[in-house]
C-alpha cells in the first residue's frame, strides 16, 4: 500500500475532512498537507463553502475570480498529463492564408475537428491549450496558436529540416519532427524525455499568460484520457511539523498560499518499488497547490 510506504494511515476513525491527502499518479504520489481541513474523506462529500458563488461574470473581485478560474484549470491539466504517459509536444500554427488565424470560432472549428478525427481513425490522444502569437504591427487581434501533449498512435511525423535539409533540434538537442496532417499551418513535434514535468510546467504556462479562455475553455483534451489521480485522504498532520525550513530550501518540500488564511505544502515519493527516480520534477506552485 502506498500510504504504508510513505508511513502514514488511512484510516475511517478521523473526523468527515481532513487536512492531509496523497494524490496518486502512476509516476509517482504527491502529499498534499493544508493548514486547515479541507480534504474530504467521505467519497461524493464536498466541502461546505463559506463564501457564495457568483454566478459567471459577476464576481465582486473579477481579477480573483480570473485567478482562481486559471489555477483550477492548470490543476487540471496538470493532473491529465500526470495520469497519462504522453510521449511528445506539439505546436500547431495557422496560415492565415488558408483559415481566419484570428477568430477563436474559426480556430476551434478547425481545430476540433482535425481532433476529432485524429483520436477516432488514429489512436492520437492530447491535451491542449490555445495561445494568442504576440501582436504584430499591424493586427487588430493577435493570431491563434495551439501547444499540446499527446500520444501520436497512428498520426505520422517526419524529420524536421532546415532550407538546406540539415536536420533540426530544439534548444535541449531533441529532435524536432512535422506533423504533415495538420495541413491548415506549420507544426513541429518534440519527443518528450525524463524532463516530462517540465513540458507539464511550460504547457500550463499558456493558460496562466492568457487573458481569457480563447475557445470559451482553458484547454482541450481527448475524452478517453484518466482525468484525475486517485485521491487517498490520510490522518490529519499538524502544519507545521511537517513544515521542513530545510525541505523547502532544497525543494524536497513545496509550500504556497491558495487564498489568504489557507497554505499548502507539498511532498513527492517516487512509486512503489522506484528506489531511484531519475526523472526532473519540476513545480509551478500555483499549478501543484490545488
Amino acid at each position: 500500500m502506498i500510504n504504508q510506504q510513505i508511513g502514514v494511515s488511512h484510516t475511517s476513525v478521523f473526523p468527515q475532512y481532513t487536512n492531509a491527502r496523497l494524490k496518486v499518479y502512476p509516476c509517482k504520489t504527491t502529499m498534499q498537507v493544508a493548514s486547515r481541513d479541507i480534504f474530504t474523506v467521505t467519497p461524493g462529500c464536498t466541502q461546505p463553502r463559506g463564501y457564495d458563488v457568483p454566478p459567471p461574470g459577476l464576481a465582486a473581485d473579477p481579477e480573483r475570480a480570473l485567478y482562481e478560474s486559471k489555477r483550477r484549470a492548470r490543476s487540471k491539466v496538470r493532473d491529465i498529463a500526470l495520469c497519462n504517459d504522453f510521449s511528445h509536444f506539439f505546436t500547431w500554427t495557422l496560415n492565415g492564408q488558408l483559415v481566419d488565424r484570428y477568430s477563436a470560432e474559426v480556430v476551434y472549428r478547425k481545430a476540433k475537428s482535425f481532433l476529432l478525427n485524429a483520436v477516432r481513425r488514429k489512436g492520437f490522444a492530447y491535451v491542449a491549450v490555445p495561445e494568442y502569437h504576440r501582436r504584430k504591427p499591424g493586427e487588430a487581434t493577435p493570431a491563434i496558436h495551439i501547444h499540446g501533449l499527446c500520444k501520436l498512435g497512428a498520426v505520422p511525423i517526419v524529420r524536421a529540416v532546415s532550407s538546406s535539409g540539415m536536420p533540426l533540434f530544439d534548444d535541449g538537442g531533441r529532435p524536432i519532427y512535422n506533423m504533415p496532417s495538420w495541413t491548415w499551418g506549420y507544426s513541429t513535434c518534440v519527443p518528450l524525455d525524463e524532463q516530462y514535468e517540465r513540458a507539464i510546467y511550460y504547457l500550463t504556462k499558456y493558460i496562466t499568460k492568457s487573458e481569457g479562455k480563447i475557445f470559451g475553455k482553458w484547454y482541450l483534451s481527448s475524452r478517453h484520457l484518466r482525468k484525475s489521480p486517485e485521491l487517498i485522504p490520510v490522518e490529519p498532520i499538524p502544519y507545521y511539523e511537517f513544515r521542513d525550513d530545510r525541505k523547502l530550501k532544497v525543494h524536497e518540500q513545496y509550500e504556497g498560499q491558495i487564498y489568504p488564511g489557507l497554505r499548502i505544502i507539498l511532498k513527492d515519493f517516487p512509486p512503489p518499488g522506484d528506489d531511484v527516480n531519475n526523472k526532473e520534477y519540476t513545480t509551478d506552485e500555483e499549478t501543484l497547490l490545488s
